[in-house]
């Protein structure tokens, strides 16, 4: 386990690691010269780009320590083999989707050592992070959110537990609980927020019995008490898909989870959501109208893929409300400032800063109660009418 310091990649030794193991990765020859630049941004891992000098090749570099990195070996312990939980979720999805969409929707990955919990694959030099299109573009291709809800789509019907075995579905409990990244979810994304939070924060948002009610059915069927399950990413932000133009690539499952399919679509649409908010704010009319499109588009690329595969009409209304749930509840996170740094609604103007944030605390508010009745078509119509003002 990478929990000794020589056993940590730097930008230093990232070159001679590559060379080391050049036959099996395929990528660059024996002895390439080659340097490395560590990626910033992200939290729990370390990341690199290493570039072969003269081919401007590139590939890109994971090691998952046994701590969260961005507080180094001191901070907050975290076991590394969540990295096998990614390299395992990669296996299943492959299994499903056959190589045409595994192409279409996958980086090649080229080595995992489970020694040192290091994960090598391509470096997606011409693609961008979704959250920064939803944020940065005046368009987002319907055609990435129709791929995205094929890919949530395909995944969650053929793992769902209505239509497994009773041995698959155990099997999947079982080797996907993942429950210490399961359990830093259950923190940060369930409880923190509400326990942390200021009233001038929560300005605008109505935390009673009846919110909190609706917060910890999330979390507890976050937490695998439900029959409504199948194999998820766990962690489907815009962060976690880079794209380019209509080209979609899943990265960074590591917090995979068999859990409630609403987990993986609410959390993609929690991006499409504030991005909407942030277009709004930034008096971008036609970047709102784009996103919301997005939405439909995902939503109903999804729930056909589940009725094609012969889930009920019951279960998708189910999955439906928890998107919905789901959605809102990381909305009302990043809105509270608890999601780290994340692109949406950080404006200079504080004015701008604050009515953002409390137009997003709005769609949460009349979303997370009512969401079992109306679902998606009252989610659309809070974004819409808030994103109107």
């Amino acid at each position: 386990m990478p929990e000794a310091s020589d056993k940590i990649l730097t930008a230093e030794t990232v070159p001679q690691y590559l060379n080391e193991h050049a036959e099996e990765i395929g990528v660059f020859p024996p002895n390439a010269k080659m340097t490395a630049n560590a990626i910033l941004g992200g939290n729990v891992n370390y990341a690199f780009c290493a570039t072969e000098e003269g081919t401007n090749k590139k590939i890109f570099v994971k090691q998952a320590p046994e701590f969260v990195a961005i507080f180094g070996p001191d901070g907050l312990p975290l076991t590394s083999a969540r990295m096998k939980q990614e390299i395992a979720v990669f296996e299943e999805w492959k299994g499903i989707l056959g190589p045409e969409l595994c192409a279409k929707y996958l980086p090649n990955i080229y080595k995992f050592d489970t020694e040192r919990m290091v994960f090598v694959m391509d470096f997606l030099e011409t693609h961008t992070l979704l959250d920064h299109e939803l944020v940065g573009k005046d368009i987002v291709s319907n055609e990435v959110a129709k791929g995205l809800g094929e890919f949530m789509g395909k995944t969650h019907a053929a793992t769902h537990s209505s239509k497994v075995s009773k041995e698959r579905l155990e099997y999947l409990k079982k080797n996907f609980e993942n429950r210490a990244m399961r359990d830093i979810q259950l923190e940060y994304v369930f409880t923190k927020c509400y326990k942390e939070s200021t009233e001038e924060q929560r300005a605008g948002l109505n935390v009673d019995e009846k919110f909190m009610k609706e917060v910890n059915e999330l979390k507890s069927m976050y937490d695998g008490n439900t029959d409504n399950l199948a194999l998820n990413h766990g962690d489907l932000h815009p962060g976690s898909i880079m794209i380019s133009g209509d080209d979609v690539k899943v990265i960074d499952p590591e917090f995979t989870v068999y859990g409630p399919p609403g987990l993986d679509v609410g959390s993609l649409l929690s991006g499409y959501v504030l991005g909407a908010v942030h277009q709004a704010f930034s008096n971008n009319s036609k970047a709102v109208d784009s996103i919301i499109k997005g939405i439909a588009a995902i939503w109903e690329s999804y729930s056909n893929e589940l009725k094609n595969a012969g889930i009920s009409e019951d279960i998708i209304a189910k999955i439906e409300a928890e998107t919905v749930g789901y959605t809102v509840a990381e909305v009302c996170r990043t809105a509270l400032e608890f999601a780290g740094g994340r692109k949406w609604l950080q404006f200079e103007d504080t004015e701008v800063k604050s009515n953002s944030r409390k137009a997003a605390l709005q769609i949460v508010e009349k979303c997370i109660v009512n969401r079992h009745q109306n679902g998606m078509k009252l989610l659309i119509e809070s974004i819409e009418k808030e994103c109107a003002k």
